[in-house]
């Protein structure tokens, strides 16, 4: 990592924290692993294959909004339903999976670690993030948009595995201003200047937490050289999911204006020809 001096900064800022940290080549070895999320629904089951029946007849209950059809119907000519044998290596196969998961566990906290993150994204363009390693809380300003860091879990950078588990919301400093002004809120948060992401890339400044632990910085650190590395990815990602969220957003809406009739209940039912007893 690089450090630049900060252009512009308070006299409190620049007793509080140090200089702003800014990605450098290493971030052309970062990647997410697992792909990213656009927020596509997953495509709905296929319906289940009916026998087509022979109805004898019918009684019907007329409910509120639907009916409820009975339907005494013929034999359907079903396939045998064959106790399946209880598979001796499903437990086995149960214990590597659980065997595959600890390991995958104990490699993630070998490697780089496991971290919870919560990011307030302001104005879409400076983003306090705070993160944990152990106990110990840190904070920092960050240049990136931590929306477009969301769709995945686990990425590789600066050689090592990380996963994160991200929630971010986003504040607006011209909202939080009118309140001030209005009295609900007693003031600002102070943010500071950062180095423009256009100009110099993803770049962040410690307000929190031991700045010489290795363990905890190496996260932040290899999250910026991702966001470098793979910029144009994150964004139109995130530009997929906002979309595809508007679109869910939308069609609830649509559904709870005008909600579609609910369907008939239909139950067919027949009598089972009973195989004789063997003596």
């Amino acid at each position: 990592m690089k450090k630049i001096n900060l252009l512009v900064i308070s006299l409190f800022l620049s007793l509080l924290v140090g200089p702003p940290v800014i990605a450098d080549e290493s971030s052309s070895n970062a990647k997410v692993i697992g792909g990213i999320s656009d927020g596509k629904p997953s495509a709905p089951q296929p319906p289940k294959k009916i026998p087509e029946f022979k109805v004898h007849w019918s009684t019907v209950h007329q409910k509120k909004d639907h009916k409820v059809i009975f339907n005494k119907v013929a034999a359907p000519n079903l396939p045998k339903l064959v106790p399946q044998p209880v598979d001796e290596l499903s437990m086995a196969e149960i214990e590597r999976r659980h065997e595959e998961v600890k390991k995958w566990i104990s490699d993630v906290k070998e490697s780089g670690g496991f971290f919870i993150v919560s990011a307030t994204v302001y104005d879409h363009k400076t983003t306090h993030v705070r993160w944990w390693n152990g106990k110990e809380e840190y904070a920092c300003y960050s240049n990136v948009d931590w929306n477009h860091l969301g769709g995945f879990h686990e990425f590789e950078g600066r050689g090592k595995r990380f996963n994160m588990i991200l929630f971010s919301a986003n504040a607006s400093t011209a909202r939080m201003r009118k309140e001030v002004e209005a009295g609900y809120r007693n003031s600002l948060p102070e943010i500071p200047k950062l180095p423009a992401l256009a100009a110099k890339g993803a770049a962040y400044m410690v307000v929190k937490g031991d700045e010489d632990n290795e363990e905890a910085m190496e996260f932040m650190e290899a999250i910026h050289d991702l966001y470098d590395a793979n910029r144009a990815e994150l964004v139109s990602a995130w530009r997929e999911r906002e979309k595809n969220h508007k679109l869910y957003l939308k069609q609830r809406e649509e559904q709870e204006r005008n909600p579609p009739p609910k369907p008939d209940v239909i139950i067919n039912y027949w009598k089972e020809k009973r195989q004789p007893r063997q003596k």
